[in-house]
């Protein structure tokens, strides 16, 4: 059996591939760009493989929360970094609000 620390970390790292293939796809000129679609793909299937195999432990509904919002906040974060988009300050509230939710969750989870 796996160890709970495994499973969170390999949660986590499914959420890092969802931003990196979302990342991919907003990069792609088309579905056809295979030199940037075929990592991008390499990533999601990836991240299924990880988040299937956390469920294994986590319960579903605390899985997706952890996961949606560690993939949101970290998509956003590339799309500034990355792509130079710009934030507003409420969107940078609820990524707070998203970060301080995720860490209660997981706190919870684990009692």
């Amino acid at each position: 059996m796996m160890n709970s620390r495994v499973v969170m970390l390999l949660l986590l790292l499914s959420a890092v591939t969802e931003s990196c293939w979302n990342v991919c796809l907003k990069k792609a000129t088309s579905f056809t760009d295979w030199k940037i679609m075929a990592p991008g793909i390499l990533f999601m299937i990836t991240g299924i493989i990880m988040f299937k195999t956390s469920l294994r432990i986590i319960p579903l509904g605390v899985a997706v929360m952890i996961w949606s919002g560690v993939s949101l906040v970290l998509t956003i974060g590339l799309d500034v970094l990355y792509l130079k988009t710009r934030i507003d300050r409420l969107t940078a509230a609820f990524m707070v609000m998203c970060m301080v939710s995720i860490i209660g969750l997981n706190y919870a989870s684990g009692r």
